[in-house]
């Protein structure tokens, strides 16, 4: 992405893995469609931001995808030639990965996942940090609002971990069917006037003790305080981009003794500790064994599996189709 709308292709040439290295040929990659709708569109709020380095113009996109170990370095104990892994991959055919120091990014996963799956597994970290933030889950009503990528796998992390009921709300009629195609989910539309009165049907009578904003509009945090228990714990996952200017933290957030916490990627680090109580290597060992047992669906959202050359297709399709566009994996080999 060299500028705002617009996509180029680049070849060049594949180094072979230094000490502590390993090169990968990807076989598939994940788009984050916030982050890099974000920096596509030009709104992300770092880029015009002096005091950070990424994201910036020239920007090559991608943090999540699946690839083959085709060489190791010198010292390298842990990996071998053909291991099928996973990892935060930008868009590219090959990588050259440092697996040599204390915070190694690369996971073994299992042949069967199928690729276009498999590539999701490290975006799948940054919902499941809603998750560790959520705090008591089992036999809690929880509430995604916001069906998109992180809304859709956060959804179904949920239902993983033993949420009941479970119920998502968005916009869109085509992301409120992928929804439903979780057993025992419901899904609703915002605008509709019924809407407490639907969550308080489908909860017995109350509304929901977890509401977990995976929008990306910060405005949207009014309404999830608005239809979450008192005492309930409203959870924002991802990132919400700009300034929520009409919200009454008073009454909306102390009258009512709500929670409200954030769920990015940072919540999961490197050692566990009380800002961080898990950390990446148990998440993402975690994250492959719900994938590789299945109890992770997430065949069912990914609506295109793309070749490199669709990508600015692809983009433009998560941006302004979203009856259509869901989930979009590229595809290297």
């Amino acid at each position: 992405m060299p500028e705002p709308y617009t996509i180029t292709l680049e070849t060049y040439d594949v180094p072979q893995p230094a000490t502590g290295q390993v090169l990968i040929a990807c076989e598939a990659s994940a788009i984050s469609a916030g982050t890099e709708l974000a920096v596509y569109t030009g709104v992300h709020q770092w880029l015009s931001d002096p005091t950070r380095s990424w994201p910036k113009w020239p920007f090559v996109p991608g943090y999540s995808g699946v690839g083959r170990v085709i060489a190791v370095g010198d010292g390298v104990a842990h990996f071998k030639v053909g291991d099928r892994v996973i990892w935060p991959s930008r868009h590219e055919t090959h990588a050259v990965v440092d697996v040599a120091g204390p915070h190694v990014l690369v996971f073994p996963i299992a042949e069967h996942v199928p690729a276009h799956v498999a590539a999701f597994a490290t975006l799948a970290r940054f919902p499941l940090a809603a998750l560790v933030q959520s705090k008591t889950i089992l036999g809690q009503c929880v509430v995604v609002m916001g069906l998109g990528t992180i809304g859709q796998i956060a959804l179904r992390l949920y239902a993983a971990a033993g949420a009941h009921p479970l119920i998502g709300i968005d916009g869109v009629a085509a992301r409120r069917a992928l929804a439903e195609k979780v057993y025992g989910v419901r899904a609703l539309d915002p605008d509709d006037a019924q809407l407490k009165d639907q969550l308080r049907e489908i909860n017995s009578g109350q509304l929901p003790d977890i509401v977990v904003d995976a929008t990306g509009f910060p405005n949207a945090v009014k309404m999830a305080m608005n239809i979450v228990a008192d005492g309930g714990r409203v959870v924002m996952v991802g990132s919400p981009r700009g300034i929520a200017g009409d919200v009454d933290f008073y009454w909306d957030l102390h009258g009512r003794s709500i929670t409200l916490v954030g769920a990015h990627g940072s919540a999961i680090g490197w050692e566990p500790r009380d800002k961080f109580p898990y950390t990446v290597p148990r998440a993402m060992r975690l994250l492959t064994h719900l994938l590789e047992s299945g109890r992770l669906r997430l065949d069912e959202i990914v609506s295109h599996f793309a070749q490199a050359g669709e990508a600015k297709q692809m983009y433009d399709g998560l941006l302004n189709d979203k009856e259509h566009y869901h989930a979009v994996a590229f595809r290297w080999l």
